[in-house]
């Protein structure tokens, strides 16, 4: 059982339930010093598409974005959340366009899961809406459900099923200010910005307090993961963001290497598995498929049951 993080015995055992919360978080002048921030930094936006400021290759950028957030956000901190740690934050902003989509994902393994927590509080700096690229969640899809590590080495356990992933997603649709705080392990997308301003949104990170970062590296033609220990700051340290996380890691200090074999259930089972992720999260999922006899002993050798 990992570690308690929120104040709040109600907020605990909700987000221990569905994997996330939606809380209210950072204030009016809150959210006006964070917009002229984002201004100041970003003067000329063009094109279209997703960016996030953990994908440049300035440093000082990223370093000084994330100070401000993370001082920013402290005071909201300070009244959630009880032996923890911030691990820094990065604007996330959407062009409109029609490739503004940000794929199904679950972010990276960075702690022990069987002892601590990793969040990501994502703030959106304008009013959501169901136009301007909403965060989509699956609740029920975090560890409690389904222990699987995650790395940028790795594919997703539904590769090739995203359609069935879609189906389950459930939109976030909140207003400016409001924390959606997810567990690192919850699957999450955000479909194409198709208003006609940059939706603008903030990244943010907590840790159970003083939980070691890692980072998980897939040795190739392997089933072996390489393991490091990373400094809290390691996520805006890459150099080249793209084409780094897809190598073995320059940053951090390796140590050792574990057995690991990622479960990729067929399309039958993957449906039963996200309906039952769903309903254990208190929801109705979109759809019951039909599956073969006996489905039901696969799945549970699957979520660990």
């Amino acid at each position: 059982m990992a570690k308690r993080i929120f104040k709040d015995a109600a907020h605990q055992q909700l987000f221990d339930r569905q994997g996330f919360i939606v809380l209210p978080f950072i204030t009016a002048e809150e959210i006006r010093e964070l917009n002229g921030l984002f201004d100041e930094l970003h003067p000329d936006i063009s094109g279209s598409g997703f960016f996030s400021g953990s994908y440049s290759s300035d440093f000082d950028y990223k370093k000084k974005v994330s100070d401000a957030i993370v001082r920013t956000f402290a005071r909201a901190y300070a009244e959630l959340f009880t032996d923890y740690t911030p691990f820094g934050g990065a604007f996330l902003y959407k062009v409109p366009g029609a490739n503004s989509e940000l794929a199904p994902h679950q972010d990276w393994t960075i702690v022990d899961e069987k002892e601590n927590i990793a969040l990501n509080c994502w703030v959106p700096l304008q009013d959501i809406t169901p136009d301007n690229g909403p965060i989509m969640i699956l609740p029920g899809s975090h560890y409690d459900n389904y222990n699987i590590i995650r790395a940028p080495t790795l594919p997703f356990f539904w590769q090739g099923h995203e359609d069935l992933v879609k189906k389950e997603l459930l939109p976030m649709i909140v207003p400016a200010g409001t924390a959606v705080i997810l567990n690192q392990s919850v699957i999450h997308y955000s479909p194409d910005n198709r208003s006609d301003k940059v939706r603008r949104a903030i990244t943010a990170g907590v840790k159970s307090g003083g939980a070691q970062m890692h980072f998980h590296y897939r040795i190739p033609g392997q089933n072996q993961l390489e393991v490091f220990e990373m400094d809290d700051d390691f996520l805006i340290s890459f150099r080249d963001f793209a084409t780094d996380i897809g190598q073995r890691p320059y940053l951090g200090r390796s140590v050792g290497t574990i057995p690991y074999t990622l479960p990729q259930p067929a399309a039958a089972e993957l449906g039963a598995l996200l309906a039952h992720m769903k309903v254990s999260a208190g929801y109705t999922p979109a759809q019951r498929p039909s599956t073969p006899t006996g489905w039901l002993q696969r799945l549970r050798s699957l979520i660990g049951a």
